[in-house]
């Protein structure tokens, strides 16, 4: 004797309890499925979103000095004849108080050449000389609006004045955001020549280049130019990754998302209890039926292809509401 799959389900979804306990089995795991997937989903979220922001304000990859400033000299220059690399920009990073409406906040202050940092970062920063733009949450902080005069106090590197600060006045020209908490901040952007002459720097001094590269397929070919642009830099020299500052957040993070979607499995598995107490309830429901069918000849290989069929069918539909569900 032979039955459909469906002229079973019938048989052993015959009255209301039998419905509902279905209907419950297929809820539970669908919402179980649906908190993994959406907690996978705001990680992967802000992972993506955290690392498009760092790439954003920070071109691909970062030289630095080993052992603080060096020469952006025609070496470095030349990098970009490279087919791999696009564009790549000098900058001095100095810090520094910002004073305004007689508060202080301590500031990292970036000195730019404007026409090259707009090729390697997606900021659009306009500076002039005795202009500052600042990052959206410190100027929040601060309550700083454009045009408005602030001060910037630097350390002096003379050592005839050591131990005096020196005090520039700056008027802000933009705000600029930069998608992330603490660069939005910390960060405000001077024009680099300024920063060179205050400090009596030379001309082609900088303490980090950013460096903006050709097209590429993920953040492990990333990697690989990386390797390859540390061959052709003196020694003296380090290349980074645009997220290396952050490494060990981005790292608490995927450690994050491993150990959540394990506990969250427990969910999954109380879910998969259900589905047994289904099936133990509807053999012992329906035992006079099987029975029946046995007698009029259904085979045990026909029983078990049905409850196969069965997980399957619930596991098809608990999956495709668990979509519903996250959307």
């Amino acid at each position: 004797m032979k039955l459909s799959f469906f002229s079973l389900l019938k048989i052993i979804l015959e009255g209301k309890s039998s419905n509902r306990f279905l209907i419950g089995v297929i809820a539970s795991f669908s919402f179980s499925i649906a908190v993994i997937l959406c907690t996978i989903g705001l990680m992967d979220g802000f992972e993506s979103t955290l690392v498009k922001s760092l790439q954003r304000a920070s071109g691909d990859l970062i030289i630095k000095g080993r052992s603080g400033f060096f020469h952006f000299d025609k070496s470095l220059e030349k990098l970009d004849e490279l087919k791999l690399v696009k564009s790549i920009t000098p900058v001095v990073q100095i810090e520094a108080f910002l004073i305004s409406n007689n508060i202080s906040r301590g500031v990292l202050v970036k000195g730019i050449d404007e026409d090259s940092f707009k090729k390697v970062t997606s900021l659009e920063i306009e500076l002039k000389t005795g202009e500052i733009v600042l990052g959206s949450e410190i100027a929040k902080k601060l309550n700083i609006v454009v045009g408005q005069e602030i001060v910037l106090t630097f350390a002096s590197n003379n050592k005839k004045n050591q131990g005096s600060p020196i005090l520039k006045s700056y008027k802000v020209s933009g705000i600029v955001e930069h998608g992330v908490y603490e660069k939005d901040l910390r960060f405000v952007y001077l024009d680099r020549k300024q920063l060179i002459d205050l400090f009596n720097y030379t001309s082609d001094s900088a303490n980090m280049a950013l460096v903006k590269l050709s097209d590429y397929n993920g953040l492990d070919e990333l990697k690989i130019y990386q390797y390859k642009l540390a061959g052709k830099i003196s020694k003296d020299l380090k290349i980074e990754t645009f997220w290396n500052e952050f490494r060990t957040l981005l790292d608490a993070v995927e450690i994050e998302k491993l150990s959540i979607s394990m506990v969250l499995q427990l969910i999954v598995v109380v879910a998969i209890f259900n589905i047994v107490a289904f099936i133990i309830f509807i053999s012992e429901r329906k035992s006079q039926e099987f029975y029946l069918l046995r007698v009029l000849g259904l085979t045990i290989k026909s029983v078990i292809n049905f409850w196969f069929s069965m997980l399957f069918a619930v596991w098809f539909v608990s999956c495709f509401l668990s979509i519903g569900l996250t959307t």
